[in-house]
């Protein structure tokens, strides 16, 4: 890992000790400046469409070319950085409710971290499309938790070690994904990735699926359907009925360098077919 690569990308100047403060700090621009973005897989890019998981694919993806990721991407990246950094970090998966899936029908298809640090643990999630979490959690079980957009809590499962994370949205605490500390393998996520990437009912094939946080609220695109979310409440929301608009909102508002990234040809065939819905 290329550390001062790295920090330029997101604008990092801090310092590199293994402290809750630089976990914080690290978690916060992460995100604002490396967007959730599924461009890859649909755009069907690549061997058999997948998404690559190989670290140094990885870093030059979403570091030095200047793209973004899904949640696979994004924390194996973070995951990669904190551990370069001294932090001890362990990878688990997630079973996402968020749409109101039973848990018990929802596959592991999410990545998250746990961060062990000064005797406590720590939820990290960088990769968690437009309720990407900008703070650490503390795996306190039941508390309300600020961070600098949503509050966040996590709550026990009736199975050991097993917990829900939700955002508190309005005035309704929504559940995003299910989870428990199992140790997961490098294979698990491969598996679960490619269908992902490359499965015909993959929302990620199918969808147009792109989101970042900014200093005073969000930024999320599905398809055609753009929204702009403040922290003080309010909504914008706007339908794109033009490709060239589209291309200057993943370039313009979601900082995606597109420039010998995409095959250009096939994305704007893609951001057409959008555009006319």
């Amino acid at each position: 890992m290329n550390l001062d690569a790295y920090f330029n990308r997101i604008g990092y100047t801090g310092s590199q000790d293994a402290s809750l403060e630089t976990l914080q700090q690290l978690h916060l621009l992460h995100p604002q400046a490396i967007p959730f973005e599924n461009l890859s897989s649909f755009v069907a890019q690549g061997d058999a469409n997948s998404v690559s998981l190989d670290p140094e694919a990885v870093f030059d993806k979403l570091v030095v070319n200047g793209r973004g990721g899904y949640c696979f991407e994004q924390n194996l990246l973070f995951a990669e950085i904190l551990t370069a950094l001294g932090f001890e970090v362990s990878t688990h998966a997630a079973r996402v409710i968020w749409r109101g899936v039973e848990k018990s029908q929802a596959p592991r298809t999410h990545m998250l971290l746990k961060i062990s640090l000064d005797g406590s643990s720590y939820i990290a999630d960088v990769g968690f499309g437009g309720l990407t979490m900008t703070a650490p959690i503390l795996l306190d079980s039941g508390s309300e938790q600020t961070s600098p957009h949503e509050k966040f809590r996590i709550t026990s499962e009736d199975e050991p070690d097993t917990y829900t994370i939700s955002a508190l949205l309005g005035d309704t605490w929504k559940s995003m994904y299910v989870f428990d500390l199992s140790s997961q393998q490098a294979a698990d996520y491969e598996l679960a990735n490619y269908y992902v990437s490359t499965h015909c009912k993959s929302p990620f094939v199918n969808n147009l699926i792109v989101a970042r946080p900014f200093k005073n609220g969000r930024h999320a695109l599905m398809n055609n359907s753009y929204a702009k979310y403040t922290r003080d409440g309010q909504k914008i929301e706007k339908e794109i009925s033009d490709k060239e608009e589209l291309l200057s909102l993943l370039k313009d508002i979601f900082k995606i360098r597109l420039e010998g990234a995409l095959d250009n040809e096939s994305l704007g065939k893609k951001l057409d077919a959008i555009a006319a819905q």
